[in-house]
C-alpha cells in the first residue's frame, strides 16, 4: 500500500478473507527441529554484504547470484532512472487529482502528489475515496474537471464506467500499485507505477538478501494479503529466487484477511504459525503495515531470538526497531517518488511526449536495503522518517520540466 503501500491499507476497507496458511515451496513443516539463524534476531551489528563476506563456505552460482541482486541494492540512489527533459515548461494551471485511500499507509502518497503538482504550477486536489466504491470518487474528480486523474490501488474493472466517461471527455487516468496495463486511449490507462514488475522486483530482492544473510539456510515465512495481487506477485517473485539460487531453502506463506489486519490479530497469527513450524528462521513482510505489533508478540512467545524480521517498504517505525536490534533488514520504497513519477508522466503528455521509455524507465520504482543500525539511523536523521529516495530528486524533476526556464 502504499503506500503505500503501499497503499496497499487500502484494502483494509474491502471484505474479509479467511487466515490462510500455505507452503509455497519447500519445507517448512514443523518435522525438524528449531534452527536460530547466526547471532539470532537481534544480531543487526554487521550488514548482509559483511556476513557474506567473512563466510567460510564455499561460494556457489546460486550464492553469488543471490549477492549480486544484494549489493545492486546496497546504496541509496542518487539520480532518478529518467533524464530527458521536456521540450518545453508545461502550461500552468493545470486541475490534476489524486484519489487515495482513506488508510494511513495511502497517506504516504498524498504530499508527493502536491508537491510534485505544485511545481508545475498545476492545481492538485487529493480526493479519499472509499474502498468498496472508487468509482465515487473518480466520479466526482470527472465532474469536477480534472484533466489527469492518479489512482492508488484501484483496478480498472472496478470502476469501469467511469473510465468509459474519462475516455469520453479526454480524461487520462494514471495507476499506482495495481497490475492493470496501460494501453493509452485504448483503456484509457496511460501509465502505472509501483506495477507487478515493481512487486516482483521487492520478492527476489527480500529472498536474495534472506539467502545471503543465512549463507544459504534461509526459511521463511512471507506474512501477506493474499487478497491483494501486488502482494501476491511478490511473494510468488520471492518464490522464484529460493528455487533458482537456494534450492534447500524454502518459503512458506501466511496469508491474513483484512479484518485480521484491522482487528491486530496478525502478530497472534504469526506467532501461532511459529510455534508449529519451527524450522522458520526468518519472518518476511509484504508491506509494513503488517508489522504492528509483531516484534512485542514475539518477545512475549519468548521467539524473538530465533528468527530475523524482514520485509519492505519499511517506514520510521521499522527503521527505529532495527536501530534497536529488534528487526533487521528492510528495503526502502520512496512514497513521495512515486507520486512525483506520476506527475512526470502527466507532464510528458500534456506536451505530447509520454512514451514507452519514459514508463519504463520509471514505472517499477527505486527500492534499496538498509540493513544495519547505522544505515537506519543515518536514513532517520538525513530524511527525518521520509525516505524522498533519489538525492534531490524534486530539483532533478524540476531540471527536466523545464521548470523556471
Amino acid at each position: 500500500m502504499k503506500r503505500p503501500v503501499l497503499a496497499v491499507a487500502a484494502v483494509l476497507a474491502v471484505g474479509s478473507l479467511s487466515l490462510a496458511a500455505c507452503k509455497s515451496s519447500g519445507n517448512g513443516s514443523d518435522s525438524s527441529a528449531g534452527s536460530s539463524p547466526p547471532g539470532g534476531a537481534g544480531s543487526v551489528g554487521a550488514s548482509t554484504s559483511q556476513v557474506a563476506a567473512n563466510s567460510s563456505a564455499p561460494g556457489s552460482t546460486g550464492l553469488d547470484n543471490a549477492k549480486a541482486l544484494v549489493a545492486a541494492a546496497a546504496q541509496e540512489p542518487t539520480d532518478i532512472p529518467i533524464s530527458t527533459p521536456l521540450p518545453r515548461a508545461p502550461q500552468k494551471g493545470i486541475k490534476v487529482a489524486f484519489l487515495s485511500c482513506s488508510a494511513a499507509a495511502c497517506s504516504l502518497l498524498n504530499p508527493g502528489f502536491e508537491a510534485a503538482a505544485k511545481a508545475l504550477g498545476w492545481q492538485p486536489k487529493v480526493i479519499t475515496y472509499d474502498s468498496a466504491k472508487p468509482g465515487q470518487a473518480l466520479q466526482q474528480a470527472i465532474d469536477a474537471g480534472y484533466k489527469y486523474i492518479a489512482t492508488t490501488s484501484i483496478t480498472l474493472n472496478t470502476i469501469t464506467p467511469q473510465v468509459q466517461q474519462a475516455k469520453a471527455k479526454g480524461v487520462a487516468l494514471f495507476g499506482a500499485y495495481t497490475g492493470d496495463k496501460p494501453e493509452g486511449k485504448s483503456n484509457g490507462l496511460y501509465g502505472v507505477t509501483q506495477n507487478f514488475d515493481a512487486s516482483a522486483k521487492s520478492g527476489k530482492l527480500i529472498a536474495a538478501w534472506t539467502i545471503v544473510n543465512s549463507n544459504s539456510n534461509a526459511h521463511a515465512l512471507y506474512v501477506s494479503l493474499p487478497i491483494y495481487p501486488t502482494l501476491v506477485a511478490q511473494g510468488k517473485a520471492a518464490e522464484a529466487e529460493y528455487k533458482a539460487d537456494c534450492p534447500s531453502c524454502s518459503l512458506d506463506t501466511l496469508g491474513l484477511s483484512v479484518a485480521q489486519l484491522g482487528s491486530g490479530q496478525g502478530p497472534s497469527a504469526v506467532v501461532s504459525y511459529l510455534k508449529s513450524h519451527t524450522k522458520i528462521n526468518y519472518v518476511y513482510m509484504s508491506f509494513q503495515d503488517l508489522d504492528t505489533g509483531v516484534v512485542a508478540a514475539l518477545k512475549s512467545a519468548g521467539l524473538a531470538g530465533k528468527v530475523k524480521i524482514v520485509g519492505t517498504e519499511g517506514q520510521a517505525a521499522q527503521l527505529k526497531s532495527l536501530v534497536a536490534g529488534d528487526e533487521t533488514a528492510w528495503s526502502i520504497l520512496p512514497e513521495p517518488y512515486v507520486m512525483w513519477t506520476v506527475v512526470d508522466w502527466m507532464a510528458r503528455l500534456s506536451e505530447g511526449v509520454l512514451d514507452q521509455k519514459a514508463l519504463d524507465a520509471t514505472g517499477s520504482g527505486l527500492q534499496f536495503m538498509v540493513d544495519t543500525p547505522a544505515a537506519a539511523t543515518a536514513q532517520l536523521t538525513a530524511n527525518g522518517g521520509t525516505w524522498p529516495g533519489p538525492k534531490d530528486y524534486a530539483a532533478q524533476f524540476e531540471k527536466l520540466w523545464q521548470v523556471g526556464s
